[in-house]
């Protein structure tokens, strides 16, 4: 098998892996488990970019924040005093709000990335049988897609009789 190669995401290996393992003329009856996992692959790969993107913006934003007070000194020390704005406390919390919204966007979708990943592993690993499977999969990608909730914290529980 030539799909051991150390630079690819662990979702691209794995997905490499189910087509050897599932997706073959003779195995045609597991080609809708392949399907499952390469469905969760193209999630995992969507993730993936997204987080990679955000990590570039993060980087690049929190450096900004750290640098920030060095570089208003430096414009002031230079005589660039038309860079007024470089001192500015508004100016400054902007910076550091945009760097901690790149943090968060990368960090949520890093999450995503792995929750996929996972998922990917319980396809592949898992001896259930495709229904079970396809059933849990479908549950957990539900999950994962279901982004920012803010209310579920807010509505009660009919379910939980404890109350």
């Amino acid at each position: 098998m030539d799909i051991f190669k150390p630079n690819q995401t662990s979702s691209n290996l794995m997905v490499k892996y189910a087509e050897e393992k599932y997706y073959k003329p003779e195995k045609d009856k597991d080609i809708e488990r392949y399907l499952v996992i390469y469905d969760i692959f193209i999630k995992a790969r969507g993730y993936y970019i997204i987080n990679k993107v955000f990590f570039f913006f993060s980087l690049i934003s929190g450096l900004a924040v750290l640098l920030w007070p060095s570089l208003s000194i430096f414009a002031t020390d230079l005589g660039w005093r038309e860079m007024g704005f470089l001192n500015s406390a508004i100016v400054q919390t902007t910076v550091t709000g945009i760097a901690a919204l790149n943090f968060a966007i990368y960090s949520h979708y890093k999450k995503r990335q792995l929750y996929a990943e996972n998922l990917m592993r319980v396809a592949i690993f898992s001896e259930d049988s495709l229904g079970k499977i396809k059933d849990y999969v479908v549950k957990e990608m539900e999950r994962i897609d279901s982004g920012f909730s803010f209310g579920k914290s807010l509505i009660k529980d009919e379910s939980d009789h404890t109350k």
